[in-house]
């Protein structure tokens, strides 16, 4: 499989191992309206997305953490297009845009009251908001102390979100969720959220840190193949996301290893990449033509209520 996959022009190119190359500029354009696009639907229709990937688990906590991923990938997506379509040189004034969505985010969840409903403690979401407004205003003012603020914000919340990645029922006894009974839906869902704004933290924390904004972006992308990854080998095609949203998780799986291997250029990190979609092809590709039927019946089932509304527009 991973001498195929580096063989083929195709995937050699896809890998960043071919003499042709995507080109940066695109590549960071489309990386940027993919996260906004992908971020805004989760985040503001989180019940649709829901339907779309399969997710069965209908619980307040599950919309809701479905929104906390969309405002993760919409602050990446916003971060990609000022640093490379709006071409903002200000790293501090990127960080208050981003910012902005998880306080809005914020605000509207505790509006909605998710987490009481849910069964929780809103403490912590209202410490989290609260340190957001203070850094917002710090990014915006210039203040003397906005690097180190926003340093070591970013370092707690990466290693909030490295818990809720591994080990997700910590993360839901921290946030006061001790006396819920979690399912696995919620479980992935919240292990989702650990991952993507794990993703979103390195990817600011390296700005912030100095480094180059390409290469920032492909530590981003590197944390998303590794949380695609993972959830496509714990799970099969049959299970709560079902076989279009294990599709999805692939294609995103695959498109992010290709953006990290771009935009690095380096031939070990294509090889290496190579190496974990051929594990993962290996795996779990096998799944969906082992259930044919399953999938296609699957398939119908979960988007016949799409079709029912279109008509019902027209």
């Amino acid at each position: 499989m991973l001498n195929f996959l580096t063989g083929n022009n195709f995937f050699a190119t896809l890998l960043g191992l071919g003499d042709t190359k995507f080109d940066a500029d695109i590549l960071t354009s489309v990386m940027a309206v993919a996260g906004i696009v992908q971020g805004s639907l989760l985040m503001f229709t989180p019940d649709l997305s829901r339907k779309m990937w399969g997710v069965k688990d209908k619980s307040v906590y599950t919309l809701a953490h479905l929104e906390y991923v969309g405002a993760a990938i919409l602050s990446m997506g916003l971060t990609a297009f000022c640093l490379f379509v709006v071409k903002l040189e200000d790293t501090h004034k990127i960080v208050g845009w981003t910012l902005i969505v998880w306080a809005v985010e914020n605000t509207l969840a505790l509006l909605k009251r998710y987490p009481s409903k849910a069964g929780g403690d809103p403490t912590g979401q209202v410490i989290w908001l609260f340190l957001m407004l203070k850094s917002i205003h710090a990014c915006f003012v210039s203040a003397a102390y906005t690097q180190q603020l926003l340093l070591v914000s970013y370092s707690l919340c990466a290693l909030n979100n490295v818990v809720a990645a591994v080990k997700p029922r910590i993360s839901a006894n921290i946030y006061g969720y001790k006396n819920v009974q979690l399912n696995d839906d919620q479980l992935n869902t919240l292990r989702g959220f650990g991952y993507e704004n794990l993703a979103m933290s390195v990817f600011l924390l390296s700005l912030l840190k100095g480094a180059e904004s390409h290469k920032a972006l492909a530590l981003n992308s590197i944390v998303i193949t590794i949380h695609c990854a993972h959830a496509l080998v714990g799970r099969a095609f049959n299970s709560s996301y079902g076989a279009f949203g294990s599709l999805l998780f692939f294609f995103w799986f695959v498109f992010h290893a290709s953006c990290a291997a771009n935009l690095l250029s380096s031939k070990e990190v294509g090889y290496f990449m190579g190496g974990v979609i051929a594990v993962v092809s290996t795996l779990k590709l096998p799944v969906l033509f082992e259930y044919p039927q399953i999938a296609e019946e699957e398939l119908l089932a979960k988007y016949s209520w799409w079709w029912k509304e279109i008509k019902m527009g027209n």
